[in-house]
């Protein structure tokens, strides 16, 4: 596991929080953590377990020389990697094919990529613990959340001099800053883009409320599944039977079908909806960015996949006109998720609960 930026910058504050030095599940990293008087904020990256691959499962070769030895590889349904895209396009503008490209361009290009992103990460992932003076301005806090993405900015509340929360407009904070014609204008602004917003959360079935998550309050969005209303289709039409042979990256696998190859499960039918988290209250604390909205979109560990690494092999003998012919064939055995380390749903829970722990006795 790597070791957080050096360079992350360090509260001046004492809001800080306690972790143990291996916090992070397998292939996550601690970017930067920045802190400020209210708010820490996590940037995290997720190393793409792809680019300790086995290089003859995810070349998209047929066939390959293995020791002076031909052999079929069958190889996975690889997502690819940064790398291998940018070492890719570094090769085609060697050869002078890409008008306007050069291997120096490349690596430029490369060089503000590796700026924005590691491509080392195959995702990243944002998490911000904010802390308020009390649970009942967090409690607030939370709500505002909610009434963002129902109402918009024209319900939005702020909390009061007396402990009341007040209209963002009727704020005397708001006021000191705008004229009553800006005031106006605002309001007219804010009313058209919640009503806007309310449209297009209504066709997709978008709802968004208070619920609990871990535990603990939280504001909750639920969707129609567009897979699930795919399906639901595809019933009313003629089932389509794809042949035994066939593989998914495409093509026809001639030992699909026999056994031989790993067996992908019959995958569950999809949910109804799409849920997604955006805040949760701990207290006086409210831990909101994307990480949270990963708890059920990324897969569960236990989900099939070929293993990055490791093989089998297998030889198919034939004959043909009294001849002998000999196949060795390199197949992927079958994996999961979790064990070739790809980002899964226990891994951001078990995250989010390292996080919790830090701040729940803090209260």
């Amino acid at each position: 596991m790597e070791k957080a930026n050096s360079n992350q910058s360090k509260s001046t504050s004492s809001f800080n929080i306690s972790l143990p030095k291996n916090w992070l599940p397998k292939n996550w990293v601690e970017i930067s953590r920045d802190s400020s008087e209210m708010q820490i904020l996590f940037k995290l990256g997720h190393i793409n377990p792809e680019d300790i691959a086995n290089p003859l499962l995810t070349s998209g070769n047929p066939v390959a020389n293995v020791g002076g030895e031909a052999v079929s590889v069958h190889g996975i349904e690889s997502r690819g990697t940064m790398t291998k895209f940018f070492e890719t396009m570094t090769k085609f503008a060697e050869t002078g094919l890409m008008k306007g490209y050069t291997p120096e361009k490349i690596k430029g290009i490369r060089k503000q990529f590796n700026t924005l992103r590691d491509e080392k990460f195959d995702m990243s992932a944002n998490i911000a613990i904010i802390r308020y003076d009390n649970a009942t301005i967090t409690k607030q806090a939370l709500e505002q959340q909610l009434a963002m993405r129902t109402g918009g900015f024209a319900d939005l509340k702020l909390p009061g001099m007396d402990g009341k929360s007040l209209n963002y407009l009727d704020h005397p904070e708001v006021k000191k800053h705008m004229s009553a014609e800006q005031q106006k204008l605002l309001k007219t602004m804010m009313t058209t883009v919640a009503s806007e917003y309310k449209e297009k959360t209504a066709e997709v079935g978008m709802k968004t409320f208070l619920s609990t998550e871990f535990g603990y309050p939280a504001v909750i969005t639920e969707m129609d599944n567009p897979e699930y209303l795919r399906q639901e289709e595809a019933k009313k039409k003629p089932k389509y039977v794809p042949p035994k042979n066939r593989v998914q990256m495409g093509g026809f696998d001639p030992l699909a079908g026999k056994g031989i190859l790993p067996q992908k499960p019959k995958p569950a039918p999809p949910s109804k909806k799409i849920r997604s988290c955006l805040a949760i209250q701990v207290g006086r604390y409210v831990l909101t960015g994307d990480l949270l909205g990963m708890l059920e979109m990324l897969p569960k560990g236990s989900t099939f996949h070929e293993s990055l690494t490791n093989t089998k092999t297998y030889v198919e003998k034939e004959i043909v006109e009294g001849k002998e012919y000999t196949t060795k064939h390199l197949i992927p055995v079958a994996s999961t998720y979790l064990n070739e380390g790809y980002a899964n749903q226990e891994q951001a829970q078990t995250i989010l609960r390292a996080l919790i722990d830090s701040i729940k006795d803090k209260n």
